[in-house]
């Protein structure tokens, strides 16, 4: 019945930023008082265990394919590990020393199940005894080499800044739900060791804001300082797109590359591609896409090229060289 009564108040423009104006207040506010659980993030209380364990090596298995790695190592800081650590785990099975588990709020979560999924990965990967064997596995916090960190100083934009000396700093879906993400990589790339790597993979769009009910660019009209009014404080989708991080391997001296893992008006790409080696009649349809809308976009977006506009997401490969 409560998701029914939002998706109708969401249906209409005007009702859908009171709404989001109004509830990003009311979280701003829960968080200022301590509480900082949040259902976002929450996945795998969704899916079966063995979807769960799929899920785990996809993501895990993305960060060595696009990065390169022939192995991890060193010290691994992940940003927005959600609900499980299992992501975690696998670096540690494949060579790594500590994994830092960072996020301003606590993904709620079903011990139970995610007993099932530790136990369904210590069956499967037997290096993972030396971490997890003997723990109990409905409480991370007894798990060797694994550190989580939450609340106010776990934000990414204050936790780098006073943490140092990781080979990798990884998330999959969450830069875009930082209000400052590009502080954020500045201070990622600072606390990164010679020879690190920064590994985002970052979806920019709107995350059903409007979209459920309008074209999936429907959030880029909303002005920006009503639009900063609506996500600061829920970590609802920040806007920064892809001009902004291509813009960070200047400014910090990376080596590497922007992959676009989705475009708007197409859908995937997959394998994920640079933006020109992406076939020309997808790049097409997506830039007509955006055309056919921009005109009613907010002045912050006005010197942004349809090209950048387009791009849904990124895979964001940096080397600290």
């Amino acid at each position: 019945m409560k998701a029914k009564i939002k998706d109708l108040i969401t249906s209409n423009y005007w009702t859908a930023i009171c709404y989001y104006v109004l509830s990003d207040l009311l979280v701003r506010l829960r968080f200022l008082g301590g509480n900082i659980a949040t259902t976002s993030g929450t996945i795998h209380g969704t899916m079966t265990v063995a979807a769960s364990l799929e899920y785990i090596e996809q993501v895990f298995q993305d960060y060595k394919r696009y990065s390169g790695a022939h192995q991890f190592h060193g010290r691994v800081a992940e940003v927005g590990p959600g609900d499980n650590c299992g992501v975690g785990l696998l670096f540690l099975q494949d060579g790594c020393e500590q994994v830092d588990l960072v996020d301003r709020f606590f993904s709620t979560r079903n011990t139970r199940f995610q007993t099932g999924i530790y136990d369904a990965l210590l069956s499967k990967y037997a290096g993972l005894a030396k971490f997890i064997g003997g723990a109990d596995l409905g409480n991370e916090n007894t798990f060797r080499s694994i550190k989580r960190y939450y609340g106010p100083d776990a934000a990414a934009e204050k936790f780098f800044a006073t943490h140092a000396g990781y080979d990798f700093i990884v998330s999959r879906a969450v830069l875009e739900h930082l209000y400052n993400p590009i502080e954020a990589m500045r201070c990622m790339a600072q606390s990164l060791n010679q020879g690190g790597f920064l590994l985002h993979k970052i979806d920019l769009r709107d995350h059903g804001m409007f979209s459920i009910a309008h074209h999936e660019l429907k959030f880029l009209e909303v002005p920006s300082r009503l639009y900063a009014w609506m996500t600061k404080g829920s970590g609802r989708p920040n806007r920064v797109m892809v001009h902004e991080y291509r813009k960070v391997f200047q400014d910090l001296g990376l080596e590497g590359q922007l992959l676009v893992t989705r475009l708007a008006g197409v859908g995937n790409i997959d394998p994920h591609l640079p933006y020109q080696m992406i076939p020309e009649h997808l790049r097409a349809q997506s830039i007509a896409c955006v055309r056919s809308v921009r005109k009613r976009f907010a002045s912050s977006f006005s010197k942004v090229s349809d090209e950048d506009l387009s791009v849904a997401g990124i895979f964001f490969v940096a080397r600290k060289t």
